[in-house]
């Protein structure tokens, strides 16, 4: 509970990013923040990265944290890709946006999904290998 204190001041301590359209190489990171940090993950917003909820998919924190790019699952526990792109159109935002998951079998069907029903979105998806464990 004291993380989650700190870590919700933390994101409200920090100001908004320029708004003069010029790349800021900001970074908004969507996705499950509550099992993140309960699982020992670092989510605490600093300079270039912001981190939020779904549910925290604003107008006005896609104005404050100006990201020139916005990551998320593939899939989290409470939205999809697709919804993430639905609401990102609902809000106007047309700049990158990239989905990241492991082990998906078709690539190349999810993106053209994608890229058809959010057609102003500069959208990709990022797949990521498994990490070996060496030991």
């Amino acid at each position: 509970v004291v993380r989650m204190a700190k870590f919700a001041q933390n994101v409200e301590l920090k100001p908004c990013a320029s708004t003069t359209g010029e790349p800021t190489g900001h970074t908004l990171v969507i996705g499950n923040i509550s099992r993140w940090n309960a699982e020992g993950r670092v989510t605490v917003s600093f300079d270039q990265v912001r981190f939020t909820e779904m549910q925290g998919l604003t107008e006005d924190i896609l104005q404050c944290a100006a990201p020139d790019i916005i990551l998320s699952p593939l899939v989290g526990d409470d939205f999809d890709v697709m919804e993430v792109a639905t609401r990102l159109s609902e809000l106007g935002y047309k700049g990158r946006y990239r989905a990241i998951s492991q082990d998906v079998p078709n690539i190349d069907m999810i993106r053209n999904e994608v890229r058809t029903h959010a057609p102003e979105l500069d959208f990709d998806l990022l797949p990521m290998s498994k990490v070996a464990n060496d030991g």
